[in-house]
């Protein structure tokens, strides 16, 4: 039989069992079984990713439980402590609280302060007391002081004295617990330095969440720290080799733009590991990033699997994702059934995209009063869509009352926010007075900012005003740039405006066949004033314009043809 007189000696036990076989799920619980300790990681993760569609093919944990248990029976403390928290945490069987608390008990029996300390953690959802004699018996009779960390959360009076004995040992997790603490509750940033030493003696002795805070500290630069990427990067690989899952997921995801195939890799790691946002991040890259269709597919499973751990942002990803047809629903109006679960949960985005859905009553009986309450619920949590998208339901009375001034406000809320569109309507509002006193200056401020942007609208309005002279001083040739941006993007009024240079030979040679193209391409996007002149100028039309024919406009939700195209 094995010898056993440590944790790594019963790691090597259990890779010698797994290692040959082809069943993802064992290397992932090889994994988790390893966290915080040195192990065939690296080779785990290769394994689990290599066989990862294979979750039908044979298990050999089970050959590792019974190796286990067989230790176990022997008096083995290291077996019996991780067989109460394999069955605890399902690692390789199915998830029995009562079996590993009996794994543990047997284990405190035979002398293991770790197993009492789990059987303390139990007792203590029922009888505080009883667990707390057992926290004492850990620390005091049998040396283990790493007990006063939970001894702690039963003991408040005392709580800061519980963490510093228990750091005081030199408990790498005791020492983490700490200094996450004392960080969590610093008044004063110059205070901070000796508790992230304690955070980084810590992560030296192995402590993979210290390592993982201490990366994410660096890379913000909280507690008064310069921002530093290298060093960031450096304790987050250090807890990936210990095989934490959320420095997977944030590594994975700080690597992304530079290092696409390394970013995949870590953001995989913690997605199989099961870390929502490792999972979210790579659904999202992969559903419209991916090279191929199976790549797309891959990446909605992934959305699915963060959404159905509450992970939030992916509930609208997966409902925006499914709508486009990137991955196969899986059951009728799945994507309606996420924008509702995320709108109930607060989610912003599920908000507007649900309210969206009943202004246009496709998918759902169409219903202006709950789409502009819905918008009303984003905006409030300074959603600056949903800022907007409110602003529209006031400007075209959809589920309220038509208030123009309400709408403003909204409209510049959502601008101040950095909504480009936001600071379209806004510059429009005071172009034409609506919802506000008339002031052209900020009206032309306004749409230089969403111009800048790359706003097509925007940029036409900028060019009429120069053009004009409406509010700025008369400009040709800033005309010009202005209205060839937009019509660049097919702005109907872009194309209008630009044809009427060219009919009229202002900051351009007079070129007639060049109107008249741009004038067709306007009224062809739905443009009244353009289509009026064609039927004036061209009579008789041409093959190639007859041929046009009308292009269907899209238009935000409660914005009409006309409006988009500028005929206030």
């Amino acid at each position: 039989m094995y010898e056993v007189t440590s944790d790594q000696e019963l790691d090597q036990i259990v890779w010698s069992l797994i290692k040959d076989s082809c069943n993802p799920l064992d290397y992932l619980d090889y994994l988790r079984h390893t966290l915080n300790r040195p192990a065939q990681q690296e080779e785990a993760f290769q394994a689990a990713s290599k066989y990862w569609f294979a979750r039908e093919e044979p298990r050999h944990f089970g050959k590792a439980v019974a190796a286990l248990e067989e230790l176990a029976h022997e008096g083995n403390e290291f077996a019996m402590f991780h067989l109460g928290r394999w069955h605890r945490l399902g690692y390789g069987v199915p998830s029995d609280s009562d079996k590993g608390m009996d794994w543990y008990r047997k284990g405190a029996q035979e002398g293991s302060s770790r197993c009492l300390i789990n059987v303390a953690r139990y007792t203590a959802k029922e009888d505080v007391e009883s667990a707390i004699a057992m926290f004492q018996k850990a620390a005091e009779e049998m040396g283990d002081l790493s007990a006063h960390c939970f001894w702690a959360d039963h003991d408040k009076k005392n709580y800061d004295h519980h963490l510093e004995i228990g750091a005081a040992s030199g408990d790498a997790f005791a020492m983490y617990c700490l200094a996450h603490e004392r960080l969590k509750h610093l008044d004063d940033v110059e205070d901070s330095q000796p508790w992230l030493d304690l955070l980084k003696r810590a992560a030296e002795k192995g402590e993979s969440y210290a390592c993982t805070q201490l990366g994410q500290i660096y890379r913000s630069g909280y507690h008064g720290c310069t921002k530093d990427p290298g060093t960031s990067r450096y304790w987050l690989k250090k807890a990936v080799a210990l095989g934490n899952e959320t420095a997977c997921a944030v590594l994975g995801r700080d690597l992304l733009e530079e290092d696409e195939p390394a970013s995949l890799e870590l953001l995989k790691r913690g997605a199989m590991l099961g870390d929502a946002f490792a999972q979210s991040v790579l659904g999202f890259h992969l559903t419209w990033h991916g090279k191929s269709h199976d790549d797309q597919m891959e990446g909605v499973t992934w959305l699915r699997a963060s959404a159905e751990q509450g992970h939030r942002p992916a509930m609208s990803k997966l409902a925006e994702a499914l709508q486009s047809e990137r991955g196969a629903e899986v059951m009728e109006g799945e994507s309606l059934h996420w924008l509702k679960k995320g709108s109930a949960l607060g989610v912003a985005d599920c908000q507007t995209a649900l309210g969206i859905i009943y202004i246009q009553g496709a998918l759902i009986e169409r219903d202006e009063e709950k789409a502009h309450n819905l918008f009303h619920l984003a905006s409030l949590q300074g959603d600056s869509w949903g800022m907007y998208l409110l602003g529209l339901t006031y400007e075209n009375g959809h589920g309220t009352e038509k208030d123009l001034e309400q709408a403003f406000k909204c409209f510049q809320a959502s601008a101040k926010k950095g909504s480009i569109k936001g600071a379209y309507k806004v510059g429009v509002a005071y172009l034409w007075g609506e919802g506000v006193e008339e002031d052209i200056p900020a009206a032309a401020r306004w749409l230089k900012t969403a111009a800048n942007a790359g706003h097509s609208d925007s940029q036409a309005y900028l060019g009429m005003l120069f053009s004009y002279g409406h509010g700025v001083e008369e400009s040709s040739e800033i005309a010009l740039y202005w209205l060839q941006q937009a019509a660049k993007q097919d702005s109907p009024i872009g194309l209008r405006e630009l044809a009427k240079m060219y009919e009229g030979g202002e900051g351009v040679d007079a070129d007639m066949a060049e109107a008249t193209r741009l004038m067709a391409k306007a009224a062809s996007l739905g443009d009244y004033k353009a289509k009026a002149w064609i039927e004036k100028n061209c009579p008789e039309k041409p093959v190639w314009l007859k041929e046009l024919g009308d292009l269907a406009q899209k238009s935000l939700p409660g914005e009409s043809p006309n409006q988009v195209g500028g005929d206030q």
